[in-house]
């Protein structure tokens, strides 16, 4: 799946407190009704303490929603293929790293 930038500040879906569970918002304010859209929306996993949540109009979006954590803090939820490949990224720099370990450690040494 070829993923596209989301823009967290755009047009999205919008989380709302609703009884004692939350209703979705569509990009219009409207509810958003049962279906495959409200569903892939439920299937994202955000957490139930999360406030000003917004959520990507789009599935393959890098972002695919925020929200504020109790503490006020912004927190993201990323797409699954975005995740791996930053985490891909960073163990192979991990690598690099350990690889050029020794001879750094031997011209501080000489340094020393």
């Amino acid at each position: 799946m070829r993923l596209r930038r989301s823009n967290a500040n755009g047009r999205g879906y919008r989380r709302v407190p609703a009884g004692t569970g939350f209703s979705y918002r569509d990009l219009d304010g409207s509810t958003l009704p049962a279906g495959p859209v409200r569903d892939r929306l439920e299937s994202i996993g955000i957490p139930p303490a999360w406030t000003d949540v917004w959520i990507a109009p789009f599935d393959n979006g890098h972002i695919q929603a925020t929200g504020l954590d109790a503490v006020g803090r912004r927190q993201y939820i990323y797409h699954p293929a975005w995740r791996e490949r930053k985490d891909r990224v960073k163990f192979d720099r991990a690598l690099q790293l350990a690889e050029s370990l020794p001879t750094a450690r031997r011209l501080v040494t000489l340094d020393l």
